[in-house]
């Protein structure tokens, strides 16, 4: 099968208004930056944990023939929602009434398919629903990350306080991380 994903967010970890009271800054002057911290922060911890933790719109698009009934499974399930699911011949738009599907959190599984597609388009959802959703230990470790690149800015820091820091955050991240065994 010939496939591609693409992956949107644009959800954080927490917002700009909680930033904004960890850090005690009433102004807006730095708005943009903060959230682009943000930003990077939830990045850094999805990457620690290895999962998606904010509402995470994923595409896949699948480019050759599968049979009726084949599983397909999601590249990186488990998922919560398949929010569209449309399939094209060349640039047609093949009218939903012309197939049906079913999906679990791992795959999705076509019940009736037309006789002639190009191409599928599946979008579905991951991580939590809503960044409220989030749980306050992971919340908390990117308040901490933020406090620090806010504050320091790039400074490089040698001593204990560092260290402490980043067992802090290790602490409060690691009963969500994913454990793989290979």
């Amino acid at each position: 099968m010939i496939a591609n994903l693409v992956k949107k967010t644009s959800e954080t970890i927490v917002t700009l208004a909680e930033a904004k009271g960890h850090l005690r800054i009433l102004h807006t002057n730095e708005d943009f930056y903060i959230d682009s911290l943000l930003t990077v922060i939830t990045t850094a911890i999805e990457n620690n944990l290895d999962k998606d933790l904010v509402d995470t719109s994923y595409q896949l698009g699948i480019f050759s023939k599968i049979q009726e009934g084949e599983e397909i499974y999601f590249p990186n399930a488990p998922i919560y929602n398949v929010t569209s699911v449309e399939i094209k011949d060349s640039d047609e738009v093949i009218p939903a009434e012309s197939y049906s599907y079913t999906f679990t959190d791992e795959y999705i599984k076509f019940t009736a398919l037309p006789v002639s597609y190009t191409k599928i388009n599946i979008i579905y959802k991951k991580g939590f629903e809503s960044s409220e959703d989030v749980p306050t230990p992971i919340k908390q470790a990117a308040l901490l990350m933020l406090s620090d690149l806010y504050l320091y800015r790039g400074s490089i820091l040698v001593g204990k306080s560092v260290m402490v820091l980043e067992k802090s955050i290790e602490a409060l991240l690691r009963p969500y991380k994913n454990v793989k065994f290979m």
